[in-house]
């Protein structure tokens, strides 16, 4: 049966434009390099903008939070969570999205946090949290969360939330990015050692 958004992605569109203008900054920079014919400085310099544009695409283009009907998916910059359903006890929504899971929290890279300023009336510790049982306190909460909360919401209306079956949290490490970043951080100081 579906109940609630069938499949949603969620990320801030500000940071992918902060990572769209550094990357091509990136490649302007090692383009003239190469246009201009400086094949040593190339060489040396290289590494360190090839680093610097993964990290800012790991940082501020690939995290999300993506969610299904099975599980809520969240796609941080070295590591990511499958959550099932059940297993989220509790919203945080203080400084940036974080559930608290019935392994441990998770925190979302990619839920853009409450403003400082847009914030500051409701700075006590609970304001920002959203209790997923009958008496949700819901102040604060974006349009994001609140998205993740009425899926939930609605699962449980429908009694379809039961159990968590198995871990009910699935972390892994993402390899590529990690091994990427530990090449490049290695090449990038080799090159500022070379001669």
């Amino acid at each position: 049966m579906a109940v609630g958004p069938q499949e949603s992605v969620l990320y801030p569109l500000g940071s992918r434009i902060l990572a769209g203008a550094v990357v091509t900054i990136c490649a302007v920079i090692e383009a003239s390099l190469l246009v201009y014919g400086h094949t040593d400085l190339t060489i040396r310099a290289t590494p360190a903008v090839l680093l610097a544009a993964v990290l800012v695409f790991a940082l501020f283009w690939m995290p999300r939070v993506e969610l299904d009907p099975g599980e809520l998916r969240v796609i941080n910059p070295f590591r990511s969570y499958r959550i099932s359903w059940p297993a989220i006890r509790e919203i945080d929504t203080r400084w940036s999205l974080t559930l608290e899971t019935v392994r441990g929290r998770v925190t979302a890279w990619a839920a853009p946090s409450p403003g400082l300023l847009s914030q500051a009336g409701r700075m006590r510790r609970g304001a920002f949290r959203v209790s997923l049982g009958a008496q949700r306190e819901s102040r604060g909460a974006e349009q994001a969360r609140q998205l993740i909360v009425r899926q939930w919401e609605a699962y449980r209306d429908q009694g379809v939330l039961g159990a968590v079956e198995g871990e009910g949290v699935t972390r892994r490490w993402n390899v590529p990015v990690v091994l990427v970043v530990a090449v490049l951080t290695a090449a990038t100081v080799a090159a500022a050692a070379w001669p």
